[in-house]
Formats: C-alpha cells, sequence, structure tokens
C-alpha cells in the first residue's frame, strides 16, 4: 500500500499548485500562502491530546527554526508560482536534495556517497535542458535562464532554505516524533503567518469570499498531502517516499501543459525527468 500514498502525495501537490497559479491571478499570494495553514492548523492540533508529547531544548531551537524557514519558503513559494510557469518553477524543488549534500554534512554530519554525486550531475543536466531551447543565445544560456526568471529564482531560493529546514525537520523529530513535529510546525507556520498577514494588513475578507471554494480546495489539498506523506513513511523507508514525492514536478510539467496551455513542454518533460531520476539516486544514496 506504501506506494499507492507515496504516489498520492505529489498528486496532491501537483493539483495544488495548479489551483496555486490559477488563484494568485486574483488573490494575494501570502493569503494563499496562508491558507496552505488554515484547515491543517484546526485539524491537527486536536492530535495533541492523542499522542505522548516529548518536550525539551533541542525539539523547541528545530522546530521554531524550521518553522520560521517554512514560513520564508511558503511566502517565496506561491510568489513562484504568481510570477512563473508551474512547468518550469515546479521542477526546481528537485535542487532541495542537492542543496542537502552541502547543507546536511555541515548541519548533522552526513556525506553523500557516488550516487549522490551521480545524482548532481543528473539535476544539473536537468535543470539545463528546461530551457535548452535558449541555448542558441549561448551555451550557457540555459542556465542563466534559471536566474533571469522571477518564478524559478523564487523557487531555487525555496529549495536552498528547505535543504536547510530538513534538517532541522529531522532534529525536531528524533527529539519528539514524527506527529509531534508535525502539528507544532503547523502552529508555529500558521501563527507566524497570521502575524504576518496583520502586519502588512493583507487580510482582504470580500477577495477570501469571493475565492474561498479554490482557497479551501488548497487548504484541504495541503491536508491530503500531510496525511499522504505521513501514512507513506509509516509503510515504508523514508527515502523511497522522499523520492516520490518529487514526482510532483514531473506532474506539473503536464499540468501546465494541458490545463494552462505552457509551451516547451518537450524539454521542460526531458529536463523534469532527468532530475527527478537525480534526485532519486541522491536520496536513495
Amino acid at each position: 500500500m506504501w506506494i499507492i500514498f507515496a504516489l498520492l502525495n505529489p498528486l496532491s501537490e501537483a493539483i495544488r499548485s495548479l489551483i496555486s497559479k490559477k488563484t494568485s491571478e486574483r488573490v494575494d499570494p501570502l493569503i494563499i500562502a496562508w491558507f496552505n495553514y488554515f484547515l491543517p492548523f484546526f485539524l491537527f492540533v486536536p492530535g495533541l491530546f492523542f499522542i505522548e508529547l516529548k518536550f525539551s531544548y533541542t525539539f523547541w531551537q528545530a522546530v521554531i527554526i524550521s518553522g520560521l524557514i517554512n514560513l520564508t519558503a511558503t511566502v517565496f513559494y506561491n510568489k513562484a508560482l504568481a510570477f512563473g510557469n508551474i512547468s518550469s518553477v515546479m521542477p526546481m524543488l528537485s535542487f532541495t536534495p542537492l542543496f542537502m549534500l552541502v547543507t546536511s554534512p555541515i548541519l548533522i554530519g552526513e556525506f553523500p556517497n557516488i550516487y549522490g554525486l551521480l545524482g548532481i550531475i543528473l539535476i544539473v543536466s536537468g535543470s539545463y535542458l528546461l530551457n535548452f531551447k535558449s541555448i542558441k543565445n549561448g551555451i550557457f544560456t540555459p542556465f542563466k535562464s534559471l536566474i533571469k526568471n522571477k518564478g524559478t529564482r523564487y523557487m531555487l531560493f525555496v529549495a536552498f532554505i528547505w535543504s536547510i529546514s530538513a534538517n532541522f525537520d529531522k532534529i525536531s523529530i528524533k527529539s519528539s516524533s514524527v506527529y509531534q513535529h508535525l502539528i507544532f510546525i503547523n502552529v508555529v507556520v500558521f501563527s507566524l503567518m497570521s502575524l504576518l498577514l496583520y502586519a502588512k494588513s493583507r487580510f482582504n475578507i470580500k477577495i477570501i469570499l469571493e475565492n474561498k471554494k479554490n482557497l479551501l480546495l488548497i487548504s484541504g489539498l495541503a491536508v491530503s498531502s500531510f496525511i499522504f506523506h505521513m501514512v507513506a513513511l509509516s509503510l515504508t523507508l523514508v527515502a523511497y517516499v522522499i523520492a516520490l514525492k518529487r514526482l510532483s514536478g514531473l506532474l506539473s510539467v503536464f499540468f501546465g501543459y494541458y490545463f494552462l496551455k505552457e509551451e516547451g513542454i518537450k524539454e521542460r518533460l526531458l529536463g523534469a525527468t532527468c532530475m527527478f531520476f537525480g534526485v532519486a539516486l541522491i536520496v536513495l544514496s
């Protein structure tokens, strides 16, 4: 059963990204980011009464640092979707495990092997193929396109800071449990996001009510993503689940082409596929 839940997670993520992209045409990305944690907050917090709680300085330090990073990541994630095509921005998340080859040795002392190094080559090659058409303007132009485009630049930043938060997530889970970490990370991010919305005066009730169906659907898909991810983790090895999670980049290429009429499907599909196999090598290493 694990493979079903592990596949439902990236499907849910890809659909959520598609709806977020369409909704960003009418709604502030900050409000969309807030709704990603709206239903998870109210549905997961009651779980505190049904699990064994373990508190320590290490747990609080890790979960707060991860929460602050995820707050930033969620904001820029939705900005990336608003400014770029999902078929080009979503594959950028494949860089997270690549960046972790740098951050993990520094933060938790984990080092890659030869498969991890091969994975790096595949991810870099895949990112090059995403903008292969622009090679006519110079051999390094496909790489430059990743930086010049605001959407892919934002998502690359998200991939990088997630590579840092993933290490603190691991520390938090080791100090408590998967379920305690899941609940508290939602509490921290939702609370901080609410304060940010209030401080910036972005909480527009009229806009929210006009787009409540899409916003609640985004929030519901966030809940399903968390649940599918946790169930899959409970049934098999973490590495398998994380590898399949990055299929969301591939699915987003298809969704961008069929639902949003985005162009460049061939090179983006080839690039995203190459990046996925690179992620699989890194994670399984």
